[in-house]
């Protein structure tokens, strides 16, 4: 069963960790761009390589902002920008325990998987690389759905037990049987 307290720490957790990773994309993305010579920490060879896939137009508004609004528009930013925009949006809603926030979580981490299994795909079939940060980031996101599931389904209102005649008895956490003695 989901708890309250449990789905909360995860949440807070795996935003902090997004945020790192998005945090550390932006690092690599302007450092590499100032220094030609810099090599990442995520590269390892000609195939696993973070640099070669933050080359690509992809990196940048998700490869279609620019298409869409021009590529000197405000909106076309590192894909890592949006990245940390979503975590602190995320990590900032987690420390909020209330249904309809918890609703709202739920869609933004549905979105988010969207954009990972879209960026996946382009990943895999388009540019041929891989990308340690960026499986690690939709790793990430798979796991704020499962977590923010279960803080809605941990949010979820109790249902009233009714008695044989139909009245709602209040109940306690107790196990006996005459729970209803206490509130006389």
């Amino acid at each position: 069963m989901c708890g309250r307290g449990c789905t909360k720490f995860f949440n807070i957790v795996l935003s902090l960790t997004g945020l790192g990773l998005s945090i550390y994309t932006f690092y690599v993305e302007t450092k590499a761009k100032s220094d030609e010579e810099y090599s990442p920490l995520c590269d390892i060879d000609s195939y696993i390589s973070c640099s070669k896939v933050f080359k690509t137009k992809f990196a940048k508004g998700f490869g279609m902002v620019g298409d869409l609004v021009g590529e000197e528009h405000p909106l076309n930013q590192p894909n890592c920008v949006y990245g940390i925009i979503f975590y602190l949006i995320f990590l900032l809603l987690s420390f909020i325990n209330r249904r309809f926030i918890a609703t709202f979580q739920v869609l933004l981490s549905l979105g988010a998987c969207g954009v990972s299994l879209y960026l996946g795909y382009l990943l895999y079939f388009v540019i041929q690389a891989a990308c340690v940060v960026c499986i690690a980031s939709y790793a990430v996101n798979l796991l704020l759905l499962l977590f923010s599931f279960c803080k809605r389904r941990a949010l979820a209102p109790q249902p009233l037990k009714a008695d044989k005649y139909g009245y709602y008895i209040p109940t306690t956490h107790m196990p006996t049987n005459n729970n209803f003695k206490k509130f006389i």
